[in-house]
Parts: C-alpha cells; structure tokens; sequence
C-alpha cells in the first residue's frame, strides 16, 4: 500500500512538471499547425508508429529519443504523444532537461483518437 501511494505521488508530480493537453485538445492544434511552428512528435517504437498513428506527427522513438531530440528546432512549440502517456511524460522531460520550454504532453491514450 504504501509503495502505491509513493507511485502515485510520483506520477501526480510528474504530470504537474509538464504541461498536458487533451486528445480533443492534440486534433484541434494538429489543425491549425499551420498557422504556428509545431512540432507533433509520437514517441512508440517504429513498429509501434507504424502499426496505427497519428498523421501529420513525426516518429521519435523513446529508445533513441536522448539523441534523436537535437535535431529538433529549440524555438518550436513542441507536442508528444504515446501510447498511454507514460513515456511521452519521460521524452517531455529529456526536453525539459535540455532547455526546451515549450513542450505539451498528450494526457489520453492513443486509441482514444478518433481523428
């Protein structure tokens, strides 16, 4: 139990670092991408992404994010999306450690996406 309540604690602190939006939220700025520099990341593995995603966002698996990030433009609106939301909360992160500021988290799960 308690152990549970260390976890949970932890997952409540790890969300409130990094900003998150809706899946209704992710559709809605996939849309008017146009109109700003966003960049849409989805962090599954390759066969993962390639098994059903999102179109318009780009493929960053988790397992080579720490490298794979500086080829992103430091000044972009950055938004990330997983499968459940775990591992693109850790890729927010990376972002964060390496002064990214404006980085937003997808909260949902990726089957939720009727888009």
């Amino acid at each position: 139990m308690f152990l549970l309540i260390i976890y949970l604690g932890f997952t409540f602190l790890e969300k409130k670092s990094i900003e998150t939006i809706s899946i209704s939220e992710l559709e809605k700025r996939l849309q008017e991408q146009k109109s700003e520099s966003v960049v849409f990341i989805h962090v599954r593995e390759q066969h993962e992404y390639k098994s059903g995603h999102v179109k318009g966002m780009k493929n960053y698996p988790l397992s080579t994010f720490k490298t794979d990030y500086k080829t992103l433009p430091r000044d972009a609106k950055v938004i990330i999306l997983c499968r459940s939301g775990k591992r693109s909360l850790q890729a927010a992160e990376i972002l964060k450690g390496n002064g990214f500021t404006n980085i937003k988290s997808v909260d949902g799960v990726i089957i939720q996406w009727t888009g």
